[in-house]
């Protein structure tokens, strides 16, 4: 992947929400894309309050209710992890490497892992909710965690299924995502010749009012495209 695919696959969903979009000769937009900070999957990102999780998780039709008093406990049983891991980005992420956790040193793939398999279980009655750890976990730690779906899952080679292979298959999934990732901020890098961490700033600040959205956000967008919603002609454009 390159950041070009990125920057289409922004564009591309901007167009889908019906926001009109003016393009400069580089392909991005000629203005950042506004930001409505204040919607459902906004918000959330913002306050992390486990209401407005609950809210984005419901706007965006996660097949089952969510348990508020279930969700909140899985963020308070979980801080140490989180906290832990909030530093942490997913281009520059050694997902093989350690982390120091109060007087124990875990993998990042057990705490990740644990960490996934935990928020699955967040729904009103006993359904697993796979979609919705990953979104959850995305918005409590926006610059590490992508969210999927089940298209986005398949595409990677990701797919499960046996509950208990839910955890591991994402941790999967991040690794395979961050290798885009990483394909994406070299090519902005090399024809920029700039560091990274002023390549994912700029594209993020091209793209977006502010550079609200984390980088993650846009891999989920270009997944989306790609993946969920199969946009072929996009891609097809992206090879001319």
């Amino acid at each position: 992947m390159e950041y070009r695919d990125l920057v289409k696959a922004a564009i591309e969903d901007a167009k889908f929400n019906r926001k009109s979009v003016s393009i400069d000769k580089n392909g991005y937009p000629i203005r950042p894309l506004p930001v409505d900070y204040n919607s459902d999957y906004e918000k959330a990102l913002r306050t992390k309050n486990p209401e407005d999780i609950a809210r984005f998780l419901k706007r965006w039709k996660i097949r089952r209710k969510i348990d508020l008093t279930k969700l909140e406990q899985r963020i308070r049983n979980k801080r140490k992890e989180l906290n832990a891991l909030e530093n942490l980005n997913i281009v520059s992420a050694n997902l093989e490497g350690f982390i120091q956790l109060s007087s124990q040193t875990k993998s990042l793939h057990d705490i990740i892992v644990n960490l996934f398999n935990e928020f699955t279980d967040v729904a009103e009655d006993s359904s697993r909710q796979y979609t919705a750890a990953s979104k959850i976990l995305h918005v409590l730690l926006p610059k590490l965690f992508v969210m999927w779906d089940r298209c986005i899952r398949c595409a990677y080679g990701c797919d499960f299924k046996r509950p208990e292979d839910a955890g591991e298959k994402y941790f999967k999934f991040l690794k395979r995502v961050q290798k885009e990732a990483r394909e994406a901020v070299k090519s902005y890098c090399t024809e920029h010749k700039c560091s990274i961490n002023k390549a994912i700033q700029t594209i993020r600040e091209k793209l977006y009012e502010g550079g609200f959205y984390p980088f993650t956000k846009l891999l989920d967008e270009y997944n989306y495209q790609k993946y969920t919603i199969g946009n072929d002609r996009l891609w097809e454009k992206s090879k001319e």
